[in-house]
């Protein structure tokens, strides 16, 4: 009988040390969590938390911002909520610089940079560069510098 099966020791595991260990492979890829949810499916609500969304890892979504548009929404939301620099970049992207050219449907320059803000702040690489690139070209100088120099520029 399918219900009479016997339980893995990751499914033992306090849901805390389930968490963890699926937070750390959420830094890899989204694939490796389908995976591993695959592998032992009552992990689910252990990976429904925000810092497995804070951790996991959306890099596609960042060279491809486009696909966020009208997919991955709940994704990027919970991604969003729970602090996901990459999320935050993504969004920047999608309200800021797209917006900024009218290619995707947002047009929301404002809005777009204080996203690229936080992900710039938290240091992730992309967002700190194109960030520095954008405060200089508003003429906030100082700001862009200091973002640049995190770089080495």
């Amino acid at each position: 009988m399918a219900g009479n099966r016997a339980l893995s020791n990751l499914e033992l595991m306090p849901t805390d040390i389930q968490t963890e260990i699926i937070s750390r492979v959420a830094r890899h890829s989204r694939r490796a969590v389908r995976n591993l949810l695959a592998a032992v499916p009552p992990l689910a609500p252990s990976a429904a938390v925000p810092i497995v969304y804070r951790n996991l890892n959306i890099h596609p979504l960042t060279v491809h911002p486009r696909a966020a548009l009208h997919r991955y929404q709940s994704l990027m939301e919970n991604c969003l909520a729970s602090g996901n620099l990459q999320a935050h970049y993504v969004r920047g992207i999608q309200q800021y610089l797209v917006g900024h050219y009218n290619y995707f449907h947002y047009n929301n320059v404002h809005g777009g940079l204080p996203h690229l803000q936080i992900a710039a702040e938290g240091s992730y690489e992309k967002a700190v560069y194109l960030y520095g690139v954008i405060m200089l070209s508003k003429g906030e100088t100082a700001i862009g510098q200091a973002m640049l120099d995190t770089l080495g520029c």
